[in-house]
Parts: structure tokens; sequence; C-alpha cells
């Protein structure tokens, strides 16, 4: 009743002063009335208009409704400008965890026209230093625990805004600090194609590199994924998934564009994680296939009473983990992209498609990564000379991309960024097939493909093969040297808690589903597999 009476208050009582604020992207008389840049804010500030009441974020025992984020976000946006004086262009970095604050940024920074910089928290302090100096980052929204492992260089050179949980400094400056910039007033960028953004690639290839993103990418990203994951006003998403990553998939813009509720998860505590999917009627969350390992093998683990929306990226979700998933009403969809496609730019089959197959066959192809998303152009899978592969599920080439969900380029590297636009196209190093009903799979990485006797392996073939031994948690297979052949595979694996597992037992498996070249020559059992910090 009293959610009701507060609606009614919002939407039919006459008020003096207005609650909202509409956005003018300071239009000037000459402007084209059909011209407008596409700008993620506007998400915000509809949703405070229409949604105002509803939960827009929870974190522990806090709640934020819309109104109170889009005032929040107005306030720490002036505060920017009159506190710390950042100008337009300049980079603000987010060092922060899953928290309300780093939610706030990510809207406030682009509303002054300032460029913000999301950095992997589980980085090095060396990588988190590097992006700090190669982006040239003015003012960072750091975590109290990371603040006293800056360096003194970092500590004299970069403002800090302190941020955690509740009583922290950044609280103190919202509560402390009256806006008096409205949207209109506050120095907007106009042109949709300035960068928003710059994400740095996980360096699993050498130093990070800087991805710019732009403002029409990330609505454009936004969009895509409010439509392929159908969220909505009851949409209710868990942070499993880093906001530091690809600027969280665009899911911060996409929920609130819909006027979902979005729950913060500092840190992965599955048993936590367990409790808020039971507890807080979680409809949708996102991670790559390690998560969705670790959630299905917990102890608390057990089929849920209604559906959860999973989108999964980083690696390639086995068709045995799409089986154990659904068997928990966790509903998997595989997707593929990279730092430099604003994440993911391909999806799996929408389950309605796969009514009339057999759940063997539906398991398998719910683990091709699919087709491209509805605000990118088709994916391609070209040759060396940048002609579309057969598309027979079999010939190989290169996975590549145009149209809107491709970045700018290689902040301060136009080197880098020539190298991968060649032809017009963004060419990802990843190798691909397309099948004949024009879905993706992915192969392997380039550098992955193992070269045995001079025929090409597939490291995710015989992952794939491995896993569907029930004994095993998770694998991964290399190139190990060969005298004779050069390089043959081989596997690590990791075995489920009382289990056991022994060499023969699993090569004996591969011989059985691949031919004898592909199978390893060598299997070395471990308790864990690293991992790059994005889980791949």
């Amino acid at each position: 009743m009293a959610k009701r009476l507060e609606l009614l208050k919002h939407h039919l009582l006459p008020m003096q002063n207005p609650q909202f604020e509409t956005l003018h992207i300071h239009r000037r008389p000459d402007q084209k009335p059909y011209l407008s840049k596409l700008d993620p804010l506007q998400f915000l500030l509809r949703s405070a208009m229409v949604y105002a009441t509803n939960t827009a974020v929870i974190d522990g025992d806090r709640q934020l409704t819309y109104m109170d984020l889009a005032h929040r976000v107005r306030t720490l946006a002036n505060v920017f400008i009159s506190q710390y004086n950042i100008q337009q262009g300049e980079r603000v970095g987010i060092l922060c965890q899953n928290l309300i604050p780093n939610l706030e940024a990510q809207f406030a920074i682009p509303a002054i026209g300032a460029i913000m910089v999301p950095i992997n928290t589980r980085l090095g302090m060396e990588e988190i230093e590097y992006i700090i100096q190669h982006a040239g980052i003015s003012l960072l929204i750091v975590q109290s625990e990371w603040i006293e492992r800056l360096s003194q260089t970092v500590l004299l050179s970069v403002k800090m805004i302190e941020v955690g949980h509740t009583a922290s400094p950044y609280e103190q400056l919202l509560a402390s600090h009256e806006p008096k910039l409205s949207w209109n007033d506050l120095p907007s960028v106009t042109d949709e194609n300035e960068t928003i953004s710059i994400n740095y690639t996980s360096g699993s290839t050498g130093r990070p590199k800087g991805v710019m993103a732009t403002y029409r990418g990330l609505y454009m990203m936004a969009i895509g994924m409010l439509i392929h994951s159908k969220l909505s006003s009851d949409t209710r998403f868990l942070w499993t998934l880093p906001m530091f990553h690809c600027n969280g998939w665009g899911f911060p813009w996409a929920i609130v564009a819909v006027g979902g509720t979005q729950l913060m998860l500092d840190k992965m505590d599955y048993t936590k994680i367990w409790e808020l999917l039971r507890h807080h009627n979680i409809n949708h969350y996102n991670g790559a296939p390690t998560v969705q390992l670790e959630i299905c093998n917990h102890k608390d683990a057990s089929r849920l009473p209604h559906p959860v929306t999973v989108f999964s990226g980083g690696s390639v979700l086995s068709a045995t983990l799409v089986k154990q998933m659904k068997a928990l009403n966790l509903i998997p969809t595989q997707v593929y992209g990279l730092t430099e496609t604003y994440g993911p730019a391909v999806t799996s089959y929408d389950h309605s498609l796969l009514r009339n197959y057999t759940e063997e066959e539906q398991f398998k192809l719910l683990a091709r990564p699919g087709f491209n998303i509805i605000t990118s152009d088709e994916v391609r899978i070209l040759d060396k000379q940048g002609v579309d592969v057969k598309p027979d599920g079999n010939t190989i080439g290169e996975i590549c991309f145009t149209g809107n969900l491709v970045m700018k380029g290689y902040y301060n590297a136009p080197e880098e960024t020539e190298k991968a636009f060649r032809g017009g196209y963004f060419w990802t190093g990843d190798l691909g097939v397309r099948h004949p009903d024009g879905s993706i799979e992915i192969v392997d990485r380039i550098k992955d493909i193992i070269i045995s006797g001079g025929e090409n392996i597939s490291s995710l073939e015989v992952e794939n093969v491995l896993i569907q031994l029930d004994e095993v948690l998770e694998c991964t297979v290399v190139a190990g040297p060969d005298d004779k052949w050069g390089e043959r595979p081989v596997a690590f694996v990791v075995v489920k808690k009382g289990n056991v597992l022994d060499e023969k037992t699993v090569i004996e498996h591969c011989k059985k589903l691949l031919a004898g070249y592909k199978c390893p020559s060598k299997v070395i059992f471990t308790e864990t597999i690293p991992r790059t910090s994005t889980g791949k």
C-alpha cells in the first residue's frame, strides 16, 4: 500500500517543484530536429521520470530509487567540476569493485564530457600503475584497500576519491555538496563518436592496450543487451560480472534503460550468490564459464523454482556445462566478443528455436556463440585474403567484425590500431567456422592452435571432449614440444572432489571421440588451472 501511495504521489498529484529534469543536450537553433547524440545518460534521465520510485540499486541493506540515483549522479558530476576541476576529455579512473560508486561514476564521468577508465581490480600493482600512467589519469575513484598499495609517485601525481560501502570520503563528499549545475549546464560533449571510455585489455599477449569506446557504441551495446537478454522493469540483475570488464558488457546502462534493479556483489562469494538467487528473486546474471562451474558445483546448488537467464562469455561453454546449468534452472546463452567489440557482439540461439531438437542436440547448439547481436553488423569468418570461408562447419578462418560495436581504436597506439584494422575489418585473432545455418563457432585463438606433424589441432576441440568425463571439473590443453611431431597436445585436468581419474582412462576416452593425432600425449593432474583476470 505504501508503495502504491508513493507512486500516486509521484505520477498523479500536482507538485510545485518538478522532481525531474529533461536533457536537451545544448541544442542549437541550427541543429537538425531529427539528429541527437546517442548518449547512455539519456537512459538514466528517462528512468528517473518513468520509474522514479522503483528500486534502482541494492547493496546489502542499502537501496536507491531511480530519483535517488539520478540526484547522486548529478551531484557527483558537480563534485568533479567544483572540487577537482575535471575538464572535458580528461581521464577519470575507476579502481573499485562492484559497489554503488562504480555504477554512479559510469554515468557521472561522461555527464561532464570526461573519459572513464575502468581498471581491473585483479591486476598486479605494476599493471595498475602502468594503466594509470598510460591513460594519463588525473583523478582516481579508488576503493580504500588499493590506496595503501599505490606507489608514492601515483599518490602524489593523481587526485583521489576514496570509496567504500558506507561512511567513506566519497559519501561524505556527496552528502556535503549541493549540486549547482543542472544536467543541461554540465559541459557534456555533442559528438556521439567521441570517446566515452578507455577499457584496457587483459594483457594476455603483452602490455594491456587501451580500447577506445564511443558514446554511440556503448548506447548500441546497451540496446543490444536489453533486447537479447529480454530485460524489463521486473529484471533483478546480480553483478557477478566485474563492472570493469568492458563496462560490464553495457548492462549498467541497459538495466537502467528499462527501470530494472541491480544488486551489487563486491566479491565472488558463492554461498552468498546462491542465497541471493533463492531469496531475492534474481532473474539474470553474467559470468565466465569458470564462474558457472563454481556455481553449479557449489554445495548449495539445487534446482531453482524460477528460471534465471545467464549470459556466459570469456571462453567456450561446454555442452556438459550447459546441461548442468539447465538442470539447475539456469538458462545459459553463450556469448562471444572482445574488449574491442564492447563485450558480447555475438549470442547463441534463442532457446525457443530449439524446441524440436533433442536435448543433446540443444546442448551442443547452445555451446556455439551463434549470431551477431541486433545492433552489430553480421560477424564474418574470413580467410587470409579477406574472403568469406565456405559455410560448411569445417573450413577455418579468422573472426572479423564491422559496425556499431567495433572500437574506435587503441589509445595512443596507431600502429596497433592499423594492424587490427585491415581491409575495412577488425581482425580478432580468433579462429572460427561458419555452419550452414549461418551460426559461427570458435575454434581457437590463432596463437593457441597446436601444429603437430603439419596438422592443426584445436585445443578447444580436445577440451570439449575431456570435459565430457564425469570426473573432470575443468581442463585446458596446450602445445607440448615433441622431437618427432614438433608439437603434441598436453592436457591439464582438475578432477572433481571425491573422484579418481588416471591418465590412461583420459587418453582412452579421447581415442574414442578424436582422431589419434588430436589425442593428448600426456595428462597432468592439477588442483587449479591459472586464468587471466577475466576468466580466460
